[in-house]
């Protein structure tokens, strides 16, 4: 599975540009991006999962994360 960040985030800034140049509302762009993003999740994780995932977006802080890191000090 390709998976270059760099040239898919290229293709959707080209795109957007395309849409507000032919005077599409920049919200609508957007949201017609989060309604594609959100299918996506739901298809490739599921209800539950993609409604935990958009809720820690919507109101979640760093602090609701549970992340064991061993910190260390490079000299």
């Amino acid at each position: 599975m390709k998976n270059d960040i760099k040239d898919m985030n290229t293709q959707f800034i080209e795109l957007v540009m395309k849409l507000k140049k032919e005077n599409n509302d920049p919200l609508a762009i957007a949201g017609c991006m989060l309604a594609g993003a959100v299918q996506i999740y739901q298809s490739e994780l599921g209800q539950e999962t993609t409604y935990d995932l958009l809720d820690q977006i919507a109101n979640g802080t760093d602090e609701d994360i549970e992340l064991e890191i061993e910190k260390e000090t490079y000299h």
